[in-house]
Parts: structure tokens; sequence; C-alpha cells
């Protein structure tokens, strides 16, 4: 058999089709016809209805941001790792049970539920009518297919907002966390300064320390002045012995005089020995207390914060569009359908036509 070339194929093809034209076309039409009927009389019309949003940030939660305590400027948007939280959450099970059984899908999709796999079937016609995708804009894409326009429009918007309410209630969950992590924390910490307190009090009472910005210089000019009012007194009364003709009754004046101040003397420089042994720990301790005060307070404060975001009601998400009623359905294509049933036919027509112009001599019982 001799090697035909290009032009001579397309000839052959032409030339079998034309002298077959009549039922090709008969065949062709007539699949278009019964493709026409069964796509109007066995296909229903379904619509799509979209729901758009993009991811909030974790920071519009957080109460350093909300409340300008941050030295961070504010992220509005999320990251991919939100956005990848996201879409768990709108393709995740109770979002499909909330649809299910917020819209009687059983009943919706005519399906038993006396039957064993049920459930099953529920689910994936959901999954079949209910797309979740991000788009070229990093924003989310929330698609619902359904017979009933309305109805596609008002499954779209249920489940944004039930993804929306997971997403709030997950965070909330971890606020919650950190709000009795610092009830469990304020209850340590009033127990370890109460314990402190004591300490401190214990230490002033037994050395005498209680202001430690004042008391020392305080003690040192009394114990000081105290010291020199002795020396000048036994010295006056030193010399003052040595002369004979001085009144018995000045220098026992003189004398009781000298007493007295060697004994406030002396219970200034142990009051002062006393203070100076007990200085350190009561400083130490005082400053434990201190710090201790201010880091409640601080905590309380962050505490007061996290209690009013918890409070709050912030959307986790950012909507760009709400679901809306749609006018046009989004399949079937009918004239698509119809068109490729005829083209895939013509095709199947021509192959036939181009197999029988090429086998049709051949002796079929000579070759069996």
């Amino acid at each position: 058999m001799t090697e035909l070339s290009q032009p001579d194929n397309l000839v052959k093809v032409v030339s079998a089709v034309l002298r077959r034209r009549r039922p090709i076309l008969r065949t062709v039409l007539a699949v278009g016809f019964a493709s026409a009927l069964i796509s109007f009389l066995l296909l229903d019309d379904f619509y799509q209805a979209t729901t758009v949003f993009n991811v909030a940030s974790p920071d519009v939660f957080k109460p350093e941001q909300i409340f300008g305590l941050s030295t961070k400027d504010m992220e509005y948007f999320g990251t991919e790792v939100d956005n990848d939280r996201i879409l768990t959450i709108a393709q995740s099970g109770p979002v499909a049970e909330m649809l299910i059984k917020k819209f009687d899908l059983y009943k919706h999709y005519k399906i038993d539920t006396t039957q064993r796999l049920a459930p099953f079937k529920v689910r994936e016609m959901l999954n079949k009518l209910y797309l979740v995708q991000k788009t070229k804009n990093n924003a989310i894409e929330i698609s619902v297919e359904d017979k009933d326009r309305k109805w596609a429009a008002e499954m779209a918007n249920a489940a944004r907002i039930q993804i929306d309410a997971i997403a709030q209630r997950q965070i909330k969950e971890t606020q919650e966390k950190l709000i009795r992590t610092y009830d469990e924390n304020f209850k340590l910490k009033e127990i370890e300064l109460a314990k402190i307190s004591d300490t401190l009090t214990h230490l002033r009472q037994r050395y005498g320390v209680y202001d430690l910005e004042t008391q020392t210089e305080g003690m040192t000019r009394v114990t000081g002045q105290a010291t020199s009012n002795y020396i000048f007194a036994k010295t006056k009364l030193e010399e003052l012995e040595k002369m004979p003709d001085i009144l018995k009754d000045t220098l026992t004046q003189l004398r009781a005089t000298v007493r007295a101040y060697e004994a406030e003397m002396k219970l200034g420089m142990s009051n002062l020995s006393r203070y100076n042994e007990g200085m350190n720990g009561v400083a130490l301790f005082y400053q434990k207390y201190k710090r201790g005060r201010e880091q409640l307070s601080l905590d309380q404060e962050r505490f007061i914060q996290l209690k009013t975001a918890y409070g709050s009601q912030i959307s986790a998400l950012h909507i760009s569009e709400v679901a809306e009623t749609p006018v046009q359905k989004s399949r079937p294509k009918r004239a698509m359908l119809i068109l490729t049933a005829m083209l895939m036919t013509f095709l199947f027509c021509t192959i036939g036509a181009l197999l029988l112009d090429e086998y049709k001599d051949v002796d079929w019982k000579s070759v069996s």
C-alpha cells in the first residue's frame, strides 16, 4: 500500500464525509435534538451564590494592640497561616453540620434519613454544591449552588457567619484560658506578697528599720549629737572636779547629766548597730514587696484589658462581598452540551466513514 501525503489524507477524509453526508447529518442532528431534549427535560437549573471576605489579623483581638500599648503597628489583615486556618474551618464538619441542620438538607436533597448511608449521601451532595477557595487577591470565596437561587444565597451567607463564629470562639477560648491563668496567678502572687509583707514587718520590728531613705541620716545625727553631748559633759565634769571650790550639788547634777548623755549615747549606738544589722534584709524584702506590688498592678491592668477584649464583639473576617440572590443560572450550559454532543457525534461518524472506506474491499471470509 502506497503511503499518502497529508493533502491526500485530507482529501480522503473530506471525500468519505461527503459521500455519507446525509446519514452523518441526520445522525448529528438526531444526537443534537436528543441532547437538547435531555438537557431541558432531565437537567435542572442551578444557581450559584458567592460571598467573599478577607481574614482579620489576630492583632485586632490583642489587648495591647486594642489599647495602643504595643510598639508594633497593628496588622489588620491576616497572613497565609491565618488564611489556611479559616480555610480549614470552612471545610470542617461543624460548618457542614450547621448547614445540614439549619437548611434541613436531608429533606431538601430528598435523602431518606432512615438509610444507613444517609449521613454520607447528604455530605457528599453538599460537598458537590459547596465550594471554598482562595482568590488571586488572597481573599477567601465561598460559593453554594442550588436549584433555589434564594436558598443558595442564604446558605453561602450562613456558612460565612458560622465560620466567623467558630473563628471568634477559638480566639475567645484562648483568651478565656489566659483569664483563668491570670486569676490563678493573682492568688499565688497575693499569697507570696502576704508572706513577704509578714517577713518585712517582722524585720522592721526586730531591727527598728522603718524608713530607709531618711532613718539612717536621722539616727546617725541623733547618735552623733548624743555622743557629742556626752563628751562635752564628761570633759566639763572632769575639769570642774579639779576645782576645789565647786559646790557638790553642781558636780552631782553634772554627773547625772553625764550619765544621762552616756545612756542616750549607748542607746543610740545600740539602735544604730541594730539598724545597720537589719538594714540590708529590710531593703531586700522591701524591694521584693515593691516589685511584686508593681508587677501585680501591671497584671491587674492587663487582666482588665484582656477581659474587655474578651467581652468585645470583633469579627474575625473582613467582608468584601455578601452573597446576593443570583439572577443568572450557573449550570447547565445547555448550548455547550448540545454543541459538544453534536461535535463528538460528527467526529465518531467521520472515523466510522473512514474505516468503512478503508476496509470495504477486504474479503473478511478469506481473512477468517
